[in-house]
């Protein structure tokens, strides 16, 4: 059947509408790209180049000085590498487990008040992180945990309101005509957690361990709040205290950010198919 006149020019306009957008987009996201393409940029050239324009994309003269800087003298950047790899790792471990099995008791495990108790703790997100950060400390403190790295990772292994509500909101999803199965053939809840659960959100579980990961690397307030030795700074406290010490140094503050910025990065790549499927099929069932 031939398309009416009308019906050609509402297609028209619906492919000029997509191709304007599209190009928008493309036009944002290289914009957006651009200073962390100088930054790496910066972070291969002296000193004296930074500041040349118009800007080298690509340095005529590349040095690793900047590079060599950061590892250079009492303290290197691996030591500050180092305690964000621990503190990162001990924060997801205590995630995973206590944020999956959170999930599965709201979701799966009829207990008394269980609703009223999900709906409790997300309540609390609505109080300010200011209002509970000097009781924090002073717990902290009376425990023996300031100026070590256990006051780093220890929030973590308590679940997190949003970690529990995602993989809450996805393990819901699962049939509960799997669990009944495997409970007629004799497994108990760990077992139809760890062999049932977990493998059949596995995309949440990847968004939940990069985004947590995430905002532990990155996390600088509470390094700022219980760190006080330098041999015991992360990534993000690190960074700061060498741009101010290495003010006029750009290049080498670049590749600090470029050393700090790495592993995010190369996480992404391999977490990156898991995120819209995660994040929109928690939003589907309550």
């Amino acid at each position: 059947m031939k398309r009416t006149l009308k019906q050609k020019k509402l297609i028209a306009k619906k492919y000029t509408l997509k191709f304007i957008l599209t190009v928008l987009l493309w036009a944002l996201g290289i914009a957006c790209i651009f200073p962390f393409l100088w930054m790496v940029s910066s972070s291969f050239k002296g000193i004296n180049d930074v500041y040349s324009f118009p800007i080298e994309w690509i340095p005529k003269n590349p040095t690793l000085d900047a590079y060599k800087n950061l590892f250079a003298g009492d303290f290197s950047f691996v030591i500050f590498y180092r305690n964000s790899v621990f503190v990162a790792a001990m924060a997801l471990a205590g995630t995973f487990f206590s944020c999956t099995m959170a999930g599965y008791a709201y979701s799966k495990i009829n207990f008394f008040g269980r609703d009223k108790l999900f709906l409790i703790k997300l309540s609390t997100t609505m109080i300010p992180g200011m209002v509970t950060m000097l009781p924090t400390f002073i717990i902290y403190r009376t425990l023996g945990m300031v100026n070590t790295l256990t006051a780093l990772w220890l929030p973590m292994v308590f679940g997190g309101t949003f970690g529990v509500m995602l993989m809450r909101q996805n393990m819901i999803a699962v049939p509960n005509e799997l669990i009944e199965s495997a409970k007629i053939d004799g497994a108990g809840h760990p077992r139809i957690y760890w062999s049932i659960m977990l493998p059949s959100v596995r995309p949440a579980v990847a968004t939940l361990l990069f985004m947590y990961f995430l905002w532990t690397w990155n996390d600088y307030e509470r390094p700022l709040l219980y760190i006080q030795s330098k041999n015991l700074f992360t990534l993000p406290f690190a960074v700061k205290y060498f741009a101010n010490e290495q003010t006029s140094n750009v290049p080498a503050i670049m590749a600090a950010n470029v050393v700090s910025m790495f592993i995010i990065i190369v996480m992404f790549f391999f977490a990156q198919k898991y995120f819209v499927r995660s994040v929109i099929s928690s939003g589907i069932k309550g």
